[in-house]
């Protein structure tokens, strides 16, 4: 374990010395884009197990330097973990090693709960960990849709807990703050459980409509080139990489099968409005969803 670390801003008017990010895809380049562009990271290290994201990372300068993990690591003040979901519980028993004293480590996953627990099991006792998830990002991954500004106006979570240390937890909010963000404390639980209707539940509809689609197509082939907007901007989130969601999916199950379960109670519901010819029914329905989302 490397010296001690202090969150005190540098002479250059950053907020860090030295940041590592480990996971280079979207979120984490877009975050070392955006670390860049306001000044907050005085030297910004980045690792990835892929030798190509490496690359891409320096070239576009979302890192300043990349190395193996721990050189990427030594002495880092703050370490941000942008790996995939299921990737985030090893790459925190794997960086837990080569943490300075003090180091605050961070995530950017959409569960916590599992990351959360993970981290209080591998990292050495006292290391200070903050749960962070950005409500920012696309259904196209990778670095080549990173950009500096991908987190303007977006809610950032960080979870809220009674060994989050007041410094790191004050670091992190003026971190988000000057990357256009505005941050929101909240336990992992309370997190998970928001995130099955906001974020999950319509992945596994935007899943279901295209499958859907696609059963429903058989006789026709040309069904899917038809698509107008309405299917499209409905489903835009089923083109999301699989290989991110399944993880994500099955870590919030719980709290996911719940919200399936008033879905299925609301299909039902529209379905019976049809069986019956039921306009006023129907309209209701429809009138509700209308007067609430015109308020999102």
């Amino acid at each position: 374990m490397a010296g001690a670390c202090s969150y005190m801003p540098v002479e250059s008017g950053g907020l860090v010395k030295k940041c590592c990010i480990a996971g280079l895809g979207l979120i984490g380049c877009s975050l070392g884009l955006a670390l860049g562009k306001h000044g907050l990271a005085l030297e910004r290290w980045g690792y990835d197990i892929a030798p190509q994201a490496r690359k891409e990372a320096e070239a576009r300068g979302a890192v300043d330097k990349t190395a193996p993990l721990a050189q990427a690591l030594d002495g880092a003040e703050l370490i941000i973990l942008a790996a995939p979901v299921g990737l985030i519980p090893g790459l925190l028993a794997e960086a837990a090693p080569f943490l300075a004293e003090g180091a605050l480590v961070t995530d950017v996953g959409s569960s916590k709960r599992a990351i959360v627990e993970a981290a209080h099991k591998v990292l050495p006792p006292g290391t200070p960990f903050i749960g962070g998830h950005p409500m920012a990002g696309s259904e196209q991954p990778g670095i080549g849709r990173a950009h500096p500004d991908l987190f303007q106006e977006a809610a950032y979570f960080l979870t809220l807990e009674s060994l989050v240390p007041e410094d790191g937890l004050e670091l992190m909010k003026k971190i988000i703050h000057r990357i256009g963000a505005y941050p929101v404390t909240i336990t992992p639980a309370e997190h998970d459980r928001l995130m099955a209707p906001l974020s999950h539940l319509p992945q596994l509809i935007a899943t279901a409509l295209v499958n859907t689609l696609a059963g429903y197509s058989r006789a026709d082939s040309t069904i899917p080139s038809l698509a107008g907007r309405g299917f499209k901007d409905s489903t835009r989130i089923a083109a999301g990489a699989p290989y991110l969601w399944q993880d994500i999916l099955i870590s919030n199950r719980d709290n996911l099968l719940d919200c399936l379960d008033l879905f299925m109670q609301e299909i039902e519901r529209l379905r019976g409005y049809l069986k019956q010819g039921d306009k006023e029914g129907l309209s209701s329905s429809l009138v509700k969803a209308a007067s609430l989302r015109r308020t999102l």
